[in-house]
């Protein structure tokens, strides 16, 4: 029983771990690729967000220290967080691909909000 107890929790610490969304997260984040048909995403509270024209939901995660955002949206674009908060990098060759080649950067000035 004892083994059995021991693996399970050497299982469980190899999954990513859930992190709560925080203010640092809500607001707007502005494509800084230019050519990309994704402008920004709007986070919001409750894993809420707006992208594409459309209500999205996203998760925040923490693997190895990192935190990692997905934003689930015709595919799952996934996203690594910098240390304040204001900067998402892609983390995948799938968001390089259909969301931003660079990063998406917080506008402070924007106060969007998500209605829903």
């Amino acid at each position: 029983m004892k083994m059995i107890r021991v693996l399970a929790v050497a299982a469980t610490m190899a999954l990513p771990t859930p992190v709560l969304a925080a203010d640092w997260l809500q607001g707007v984040y502005l494509n800084n690729d230019k050519d990309s048909s994704m402008d920004e995403v709007i986070f919001c509270a409750d894993g809420k967000a707006y992208a594409g024209m459309g209500h999205r939901t996203y998760t925040i995660t923490s693997e190895n220290g990192q935190k990692v955002l997905t934003l689930s949206s015709n595919g799952n674009f996934t996203f690594t967080v910098s240390d304040d908060g204001n900067t998402l990098v892609p983390a995948d060759k799938f968001t390089k691909d259909w969301f931003t080649t660079t990063s998406l950067s917080k506008d402070p000035k924007r106060t969007d909000t998500c209605n829903w």
